[in-house]
């Protein structure tokens, strides 16, 4: 439990607690029937972080923020912006509706300030409301009734959760027109490729999955595989390749560039496994070759569809490939660079990390 914790945002709404004097939210009715988030507008994106603010919990009632404004105004912060005077709480019976179309019932926890920007709080308590807000993405929420109006206040230690909504989509690819997101491009863009040049995007797919277990992304931070390598944080998916350059490659597998899998690296400063997030979207794409981009700025391999890619990709996905690649089905592509296998790849990282050596050596 924390005092600084995520919430969504369901926007600005007539205030539930118009009347200080007292404990009881007399307007929260007005609430009931109306469904914050939809399709287009999903709430696993207004996820925003609460803190305390400079006055804050406990002046009146111990332990949380005060409903009554005349025993004691406190307030909280929103992604550390101004303070903000909370004013009410409620609690309504709701149904949440996840972003592939299933529900869950739950008991809401629903907090203002005084100018009614109005939040869904988590739980404090790792009860079964709080594993349905951590479930999967949430898409929307409708408070079907009220369950209760008459409280001290929004206690102020609650659980930790991500709402299921950090994704690694961001992640800057180079194209011959700048840096451009991930997620943005599509196919016949052009991409900016270490040994082709600009080549066109023969197909691309996202995926939203939980970022649990081997779904944990790699965090790669700035300057971690060399200087400006990458130039922002990075994240992949753990068995995502990134480009090595270095003569211990050569000396250990008779090539100077080769394709490690990023988990492989996180015996190396700055490559760990991310467990703060949710679900994280994981993004694909191919060219007509494997090729190295840059991700970031860092040397990054496209989709190679192996043994393992085949695995992870869905098979409605995997048909629009052998669709688009019909050659697939029988024979790999050739890789961009030799993959690094077996033992000697713990070992690699091992003596990088002894001889304070970068993966990415600059050259002349």
């Amino acid at each position: 439990m924390a005092t600084t914790f995520n919430v969504i945002s369901l926007g600005v709404q007539t205030l539930i607690d118009p009347t200080e004097g007292n404990t009881t939210a007399e307007n929260a009715s007005s609430l009931v029937g109306l469904t914050f988030g939809d399709v287009r507008d999903p709430l696993w994106e207004n996820v925003q972080s609460f803190s305390p603010g400079t006055n804050s919990y406990g002046r009146g009632t111990n332990d949380a923020y005060d409903m009554n404004n005349n025993a004691a105004s406190e307030n909280f912060r929103i992604n550390g912006g101004p303070n903000q005077v909370f004013d009410g709480t409620a609690i309504y019976n709701a149904t949440i509706t996840y972003t592939d179309g299933t529900t869950a019932r739950i008991t809401a926890v629903i907090f203002q300030d005084t100018n009614g920007n109005t939040y869904l709080a988590p739980e404090f308590s790792a009860n079964s409301d709080q594993t349905a807000l951590q479930a999967k993405p949430i898409q929307s929420l409708r408070l079907n009734s009220l369950e209760g109006t008459n409280y001290s206040g929004l206690t102020a230690s609650r659980q930790t959760t991500n709402f299921m909504v950090c994704f690694a989509e961001g992640t800057l690819i180079r194209t011959p027109d700048g840096d451009r997101a991930v997620e943005t491009l599509s196919v016949g863009d052009m991409v900016t490729t270490l040994d082709s040049g600009a080549q066109p995007v023969r197909w691309i797919k996202g995926r939203m999955v939980p970022a649990i277990g081997d779904m944990r992304p790699v965090r790669i931070a700035p300057d971690a595989m060399g200087r400006g390598l990458p130039a922002r944080p990075l994240w992949v998916s753990r068995q995502h390749r990134m480009m090595v350059r270095t003569p211990v490659a050569a000396r250990m597998f008779g090539q100077c560039e080769v394709l490690i899998p990023a988990h492989k690296l996180c015996s190396l400063t700055g490559f760990d496994i991310e467990n703060s997030m949710g679900f994280v979207t994981y993004w694909h794409f191919m060219c007509d070759a494997h090729e190295i981009v840059f991700a970031n700025e860092a040397p990054a391999e496209t989709l190679y569809l192996g043994q393992e890619a085949r695995k992870s990709i869905l098979p409605e996905a995997l048909d629009e490939v052998l669709h688009v690649f019909p050659d697939l089905r029988s024979d790999a592509q050739p890789p961009a660079r030799p993959f690094a296998k077996g033992a000697m790849i713990d070992r690699f990282a091992q003596r990088l990390a002894k001889n304070g050596k970068k993966p990415v050596e600059q050259t002349a």
